[in-house]
């Protein structure tokens, strides 16, 4: 889910994880207003539970607001006039019901102002998301500890890719390079 694409191209950004294949939806404010957007993300929820996370201020309980029954509804903040960004106004997480016959539910969230992992392993946490490990096979960060190896200590040698490349790379049926290499 992507918001407020009238304020940026979402061009680079989609083109960066498009070789992932993961569903996405582009909204613009304007569509907020005439429900063209709720209806395309509505689609995507249907009989699910969803979880609206990303920073203060891009439109997270917007989007909820525009999916929910109206008495449902949460309090927004004021979109700043000079930078178009939003106020961070959430402070609970909170499920509430979609309103349509096929069920699901949103959770609206409070935006996210930093996330660090640095105090977690690396090569722990990757065993936690089995379909992605192909996508680690020569990523030194992320390999089982070895004898003299620790996680986050680069070996000499070979191509190094990151992030949404590399997974894709791996991804079942991918084709060629990826981007980033």
């Amino acid at each position: 889910m992507l918001t407020k694409s009238d304020l940026a191209s979402p061009d680079a950004l989609l083109e960066m994880y498009g070789a992932l294949g993961v569903p996405h939806v582009v909204t613009t404010r304007d569509e907020f207003v005439d429900g063209a957007a709720a209806e395309r993300v509505r689609e995507h929820l249907k009989g699910r539970t969803t979880a609206f996370v990303g920073h203060s201020g891009v439109g997270k309980t917007t989007l909820v607001n525009a999916l929910v029954p109206p008495e449902r509804r949460r309090t927004t903040g004021v979109v700043n006039a000079v930078t178009g960004r939003g106020r961070h106004t959430t402070t609970s997480a909170l499920a509430l019901p979609l309103d349509d016959e096929e069920g699901g539910w949103v959770i609206d969230t409070p935006g996210v102002r930093s996330f660090g992992l640095n105090h977690v392993d690396p090569s722990r946490v990757i065993l936690a998301f089995p379909d992605l490990v192909p996508g680690t096979e020569n990523c030194p960060r992320v390999q089982p500890r070895r004898a003299g190896l620790r996680p986050g200590r680069v070996r000499g040698g070979g191509t190094r890719r990151s992030g949404a490349p590399r997974l894709a790379a791996a991804a079942p049926g991918h084709q060629g390079a990826a981007r980033g290499d």
